[in-house]
């Protein structure tokens, strides 16, 4: 239940970022919604590795690193 709603609040914090940013055509912000991305695949991963789907559950955990890697990359270079 619990990561249910940590999917649900992460997917929609996702959405909202890269709707803002295509509105207004401001991207500032794009970081924020590619860590909130990295968090919701972490909480896929998480779900997919209860579910006995150990396969898909370790490509979200790449996909999350990944994601994470570059949000972090872009947290060092803009401050």
């Amino acid at each position: 239940m619990l990561l249910t709603l940590l999917h649900i609040l992460f997917a929609a914090l996702t959405f909202g970022f890269a709707v803002y940013g295509l509105l207004t055509k401001n991207f500032e912000y794009q970081h924020f919604m590619i860590l909130s991305m990295g968090m919701m695949m972490l909480v896929m991963g998480i779900k997919e590795f209860r579910r006995k789907r150990k396969w898909v559950a370790y490509l979200m955990f790449l996909a999350t690193a990944f994601s994470l890697f570059v949000a972090a990359n872009i947290f060092s270079k803009s401050s």
